[in-house]
């Protein structure tokens, strides 16, 4: 088989894998889960899904002590119970963490988690194919330098990927009347609650851009959005 050959080759056995993978964490998440139950945050979700122009948004709690949201491939979205846990101990909002749905719900609606296994894959290709050529030139060191570029590329499209849900979630709840402020205020009580989290926004690899760009960007959407309108599409 030629080169070109065994690269594509390889290139099918990522992508299938990576899929595997997908498919099998989402059945661990959903053994590791339950609903969400809890009237307050039912209540600001059935507004969110009002004005999203959808029946209902489901939330599972996922047992996990860390503080997140994330989106499936399948469309299911959770949070963990370590971010339910500061809700009942009144360390962030009912409306703080309804932002953090409406952010996994802008994942869905545009795409991104479904999307997300292309991305990983094409990193993957920049690497085996970038590695390959480099490691003639500069042999084991190639590969290492095709890794952080293929990194550095996922890198800047999961940040792209951060700032269309933020803009997402901000239209949602400034359409649904909670305004942006919780939103802004969620990402910023991260910085507290998961300490690690701003050592690691400083990271130029982090797949996050920085809270103060977001919240920055968050608010400034806000403002021209309460003027204008918030877009259609939310």
């Amino acid at each position: 088989m030629t080169r070109i050959g065994l690269l594509l080759l390889a290139l099918a056995l990522v992508f299938a894998w990576i899929r595997f993978v997908a498919w099998q964490s989402g059945r661990q998440l959903r053994q590791r889960s339950r609903p969400l139950a809890n009237d307050q945050i039912e209540a600001l979700l059935a507004r969110l899904a009002r004005t999203a122009g959808i029946d209902r948004i489901a939330v599972r709690v996922l047992d996990m002590p860390i503080v997140n949201g994330l989106a499936t491939p399948s469309g299911e979205i959770y949070i963990t119970s370590g971010l339910f846990k500061k809700f009942q101990t009144g360390r962030i909002t009912a409306p703080e963490l309804a932002s953090v749905v409406a952010h996994e719900l802008g994942h869905l609606a545009l795409g991104h988690t479904k999307r997300r296994i292309m991305d990983v894959t094409g990193a993957q290709i920049v690497h085996l194919v970038l590695g390959s050529i480099l490691n003639w030139f500069l042999p084991f060191i190639g590969w290492i330098v095709a890794r952080w570029v293929a990194t550095f590329v996922a890198t800047r499209l999961s940040r792209k990927d951060e700032f269309e849900a933020d803009a997402y979630a901000t239209a949602l709840m400034v359409r649904s009347g909670l305004g942006a402020e919780p939103q802004a205020r969620m990402l910023e009580k991260l910085l507290e609650l998961v300490p690690e989290a701003a050592a690691h926004e400083m990271n130029w690899l982090s797949s996050h851009p920085p809270v103060a760009e977001r919240t920055g960007v968050i608010r400034a959407n806000a403002e021209r959005w309460t003027e204008e309108g918030a877009p259609e599409g939310s």
